[in-house]
């Protein structure tokens, strides 16, 4: 494992796997490492096919930390320091609320080459206002365990039953932990629902992009993967057979190897005045 301090002070712990082109996967709400399992494997696998590729926890989740106050600036700000150390240039491949993040990273610059989202959680005009003030007001009486469970049932709309099941897995106290940061992929989640021109919110990201959705996920998604892809400037779509919210290994690796490998040819073709930082040998 290693360590990146972002400009704020803020300690962001990270694996490093391969070596190639660099990808930096961006977890989505309350993942990270220690309970996200399908995501170092897909990091592992890609890297075995000739790429770097980099798991990390986003800040306020297992071994990272977390200075506050939070603001999604500050998660651009972390990502951007995970690039400067594997090179200067990298994809960036999310799940879920991830997009948050990659897609200001992307309308920032700062070497990000490509971007591969999958299910990014953005419906046009829906207010998390309601949520947010629950989930703020749960967790300022510490009261993490119901935050993570309101999160489950109201948000994410998961029956009580099979968020009881949940609760009595191993890995449900290292979840309840990372419960703190669901503000804030929500409220990021929320400022993006209500702008009412994605097209130019994100008319700077010009660098090639896949949109993925599985057909076995929840209701909605697949239309909100629609949109996003259609507000994007060079946004291709991609629906994953078999696959729900958090996509398999063994579905999204091959996925990723044909994107990648047509977005380097595509970014290391423009000119270089286009060019956001030279692709890593």
């Amino acid at each position: 494992m290693s360590t990146v301090t972002s400009p704020d002070g803020t300690v962001i712990d990270y694996d490093r796997y391969g070596d190639g082109p660099a990808v930096i996967f961006i977890g989505g709400a309350a993942a990270y490492r220690a309970i996200d399992e399908a995501t170092t494997q897909t990091a592992k696998r890609l890297a075995a096919e000739g790429f770097t590729t980099v798991d990390y926890d986003r800040r306020g989740r297992g071994r990272s930390g977390d200075t506050q106050p939070w603001a999604l600036d500050r998660e651009v700000e972390d990502v951007a320091a995970l690039i400067k150390a594997v090179g200067g240039a990298a994809a960036l491949c999310t799940n879920s609320s991830g997009a948050d993040i990659a897609l200001a990273a992307a309308s920032a610059g700062g070497g990000v080459t490509a971007l591969a989202l999958y299910e990014p959680p953005f419906f046009a005009g829906r207010s998390f206002t309601t949520h947010l003030a629950a989930l703020r007001s749960l967790l300022a009486d510490g009261k993490n365990d119901e935050a993570m469970r309101y999160n489950l049932t109201s948000v994410i709309g998961l029956p009580a039953e099979v968020v009881d099941g949940m609760a009595r897995a191993p890995w449900w106290a290292a979840m309840v932990a990372a419960a703190p940061t669901l503000v804030y992929d929500h409220a990021a989640t929320h400022e993006i629902n209500l702008d009412p021109d994605w097209r130019g919110r994100w008319a700077k990201v010009t660098v090639p992009t896949i949109v993925c959705s599985g057909d076995q996920t929840f209701p909605g998604l697949p239309e909100a993967a629609d949109a996003v892809a259609a507000a994007l400037p060079n946004a291709s779509r991609r629906t994953l057979p078999g696959q729900g919210h958090r996509p398999a290994p063994e579905a999204m690796v091959p996925v990723l190897l044909e994107f990648l490998g047509s977005s380097r040819q595509a970014f290391q073709s423009r000119s270089p005045g286009q060019r956001l930082r030279p692709t890593p040998p």
